[in-house]
């Protein structure tokens, strides 16, 4: 449901499944553990998500954002951007762009 991939400082879980869902929220901080310090979700496979998940997802990025995680998105397609924006997932869990995690991860490798 959850693959990690660890890239030093950086963990990126991709989602495996076409819907996100509570169940699919508590795979998500069941695979973060440990966390890195920056967490990038990978939603290129996800469809659908539905209220339960969002809920889910939410109450996690605070727990994560509160112990000093920085939480991305991937890979989020139109429509999800939209419904991120709408319930403000978006202002926890920023959308990012593959170049731009690339661009993140050298620049804190050279720091």
């Amino acid at each position: 449901m959850i693959r990690r991939e660890d890239l030093g400082e950086i963990a990126i879980l991709h989602v495996t499944t076409s819907s996100l869902d509570a169940v699919t929220a508590a795979a998500i901080a069941d695979a973060c553990q440990p966390p890195c310090p920056i967490i990038v979700l990978d939603f290129s496979k996800v469809l659908f998500i539905n209220s339960a998940g969002i809920s889910a997802l939410l109450r996690w990025a605070v727990t994560m954002l509160k112990g000093g995680v920085k939480l991305f998105a991937l890979n989020v397609n139109p429509h999800h951007q939209n419904l991120y924006q709408t319930v403000e997932l978006a202002r926890f869990v920023p959308a990012i762009q593959e170049r731009d995690l690339v661009a993140y991860r050298t620049h804190s490798l050279h720091d």
